[in-house]
Parts: structure tokens; sequence; C-alpha cells
């Protein structure tokens, strides 16, 4: 089955400005001296001209001077290869003594002005990025013999033993699926549909890819050890903070990081290092025993991930999630499928009857994604440098 979904996202509309002129077919840069009342006529690309509307109102900016920084009216968008905005001027382009709207090179919208007893203004469309996933069928079969059932064991029963373990076997690999999965769809060896879910891991590099980053990989830190000195902190302390920093300008202030053993440990080595880290014991959240570690950005809320921590290979990663962003759905949930113990069946059974018992575990689902923005994939937490 196909999850579809659409993931939108909101910002403030902004951005680089081409140059600011004159005259509307830009063959007259602007130079100085405007007033309110004056009309520039300011270039941006037509990507950002599509959040643009008329009666907007634009504070137009010198990202070097921010004293520049003009409060003006857009009357009219042109569109074509680039966006030309005709902006009325509410203010004097006096406010900064050493650079004008000359050295305008960035603008933001910060609002919309309408007359009394006005016209609704046009609407602006956004276009979502269709964001889909599909279920999976996980399947973890259980067998047994006739004599086996039958044989009286120290351990207890045996029937029941391979029937928990097989539950727990099918519970663990669809997890990991929800992790480290992909979406595909083919024709399996029967020539039935055939398909793979994609897991959250692969929907954060494939969605979101500037929050995934490695520290044994990041070439700004070429050389450098996790706890080594870096200005008036530590190069793991550094990267941590200019990742968060990106990572908590969306969603909630609280995230959960599921993490290896090592990843903890990585912390701890901050934290001891330079004494910059605040870990706190917290009441169960999302179900579990977890720690808070309180950062400038926000609350991450940290629980060791057993599949993290036994592998050497994620077990200095962590996975910050928004768990709301999540969603499971499935056709048939996890449901048993055993064999009847009548000693009497339909006519015809007997060719096909072996001695003991054949029954398994069946699930068919997936995860529903939202906004992956709000998720990030950290590697490499507590190692050196690798460059």
């Amino acid at each position: 089955m196909k999850c579809p979904g659409w993931t939108q996202e909101q910002t403030a509309v902004g951005g680089a400005v081409t140059g600011v002129f004159t005259i509307a077919d830009l063959s007259v840069p602007y130079v100085a001296g405007g007033v309110a009342g004056d009309t520039v006529f300011v270039q941006i690309s037509a990507a950002l001209g599509m959040r643009v509307r008329t009666g907007h109102q634009i504070l137009l900016r010198d990202a070097s001077d921010y004293r520049v920084d003009v409060i003006g009216k857009v009357t009219d968008v042109t569109r074509g290869a680039t966006t030309v905005l005709a902006v009325r001027l509410l203010e004097n382009d006096d406010n900064s003594p050493a650079h004008d709207l000359s050295d305008c090179d960035n603008f933001k919208i910060v609002g919309n002005i309408n007359p009394e007893g006005g016209e609704m203004p046009e609407a602006i469309a956004l276009n979502p990025t269709k964001v889909y996933n599909f279920t999976q069928i996980f399947r973890t079969p259980l067998s047994t013999t006739r004599t086996a059932m039958k044989t009286n064991l120290r351990t207890g029963n045996d029937y029941q033993k391979a029937k928990a373990e097989a539950l727990e076997m099918h519970s663990w690999e669809m997890e990991l699926a929800f992790l480290w999965g992909i979406r595909t769809e083919n024709i399996g060896d029967n020539g039935k549909p055939e398909r793979t879910t994609m897991g959250v891991i692969n929907f954060i590099r494939q969605y979101a890819t500037a929050n995934c980053d490695d520290f044994t990989l990041n070439a700004t830190y070429a050389g450098q050890g996790w706890t080594d000195a870096l200005g008036s902190s530590t190069a793991g302390q550094v990267w941590l903070d200019n990742f968060l920093e990106q990572v908590f300008r969306y969603g909630a202030e609280e995230k959960l990081c599921l993490c290896g053993s090592g990843f903890l440990l990585g912390i701890q080595a901050l934290a001891q290092a330079g004494g910059t880290i605040n870990l706190a014991p917290t009441q169960k959240i999302y179900g579990m025993q977890i720690r808070e570690w309180l950062t400038p950005f926000g609350s991450i809320y940290m629980k060791t991930h057993p599949l993290f921590s036994f592998d050497a290979t994620t077990r200095n990663m962590g996975l910050l999630l928004e768990p709301k962003e999540l969603e499971y759905k499935y056709i048939d949930d996890t449901s048993f499928y055993g064999e009847s113990s009548s000693k009497q069946h339909s006519s015809g059974y007997g060719q096909r009857r072996i001695d003991g018992l054949n029954e398994e575990y069946l699930t068919e689902s997936g995860l529903e994604f939202g906004l992956p923005q709000k998720c990030a994939v950290l590697n490499g937490v507590g190692l050196d440098n690798d460059l």
C-alpha cells in the first residue's frame, strides 16, 4: 500500500537582492537620496518572486549594515526570468550615515498593507513537496516438530519459547526496517508486487540532507580530536552547537534522541573537558525513562537504543526526532497465524500434512512522515576526525 503525503516548509519570505534601480527597465541603478513616496525597482530571483505579491510590506536591507533598513510597500510585481518589485518607500533612505539602498543586498517581507474598504488582494499558492512511503510485508515463521512439542524439557515448554523468540525477532526486524529501510517497489520471485518501506534515517537523508553530518568526516574540523581545544571550547562542542542551532530552527524546542552508548560517552567527554554540557534525569517521557540534555536551543531527551549500542558502526550515532512527525500505518497489524490442533481435517489435507507445526507472525505496515527539517542524523559523536 502507498502512504502519500505532502510537506510544506513555512518560513519567513526573504532572500537576496540582485540590484536596486530607479527605472522599471533596470537601466539606471539607484544611487542615493530616496525619500518617502519615491518608487524604486528591486530585482530578485524568480523563485523568491513567487512568494511576493502587491501590497506586501517589504524591508530592504544591507547585510553588512543593518542600520540601512528601509520599509516600503510593494505596488507591482513583474515576473519573468527574474522578478522585479516596484516598491514605494515609506521612509527616507537616510537611516545609516555610511550606507544606503545602493548597498541593498537582502530583503524581507514583514507584513502586508491594505486600505480601508479595499478589495481582497491576490492569493499566493505554494508548491508543497510530495512525500510518500510504502507498507512492507514482514513475515517471521515458526516451525516445530510433533515430537519436540511432546518432549518435556527442563527449560520449559519448547513451543512457547520458540513462539516468544519468533515474536521478538519479528519486532526487531520491523524496527530495523523502520530505521534503515529504503522505499522500493519491485516484482517478487512469484510474479507478485513486492515493496519495501522507507526508514526514518533514509527519509532524513533524502529530504533534509543538511541535517545529516558526521564529525569524523567534516572537513571544517580536519585533524581535530573530539575534545581538542578550539577557541574557548572544544572541537566536538563547537560542531554540536553549530549543528543543533541549524536543526532547532524548525519545529518544537523539545526533541527525542535515539542514540548508541558511544554517543553518550562522547557527550560525557565534552562535559568532563569543558563543563558545558547539562544532563539531568527526568520523569518518563514518551513512555520511557530518559535523560534530558539542556542546550541553548532547546531540550533533547536522550534514550540509548540497544540496536544502536550493540553495533560498533552505529554506537556513536544519534537520531533526532519529533515523534509527532512519524505515524505508524498498517494494512494488517501484527497477527499470529497458527495451525489448528484438531486431529481431523477435510478431505485432501493428508498429502500436505507435516509431522509438526508451521506457523508465523505477519505484519504489513510502514511509517508516514511529516517534516524532515525537524529531524537530524548525527554520526561520529565522541570520535576523532579522520581527515
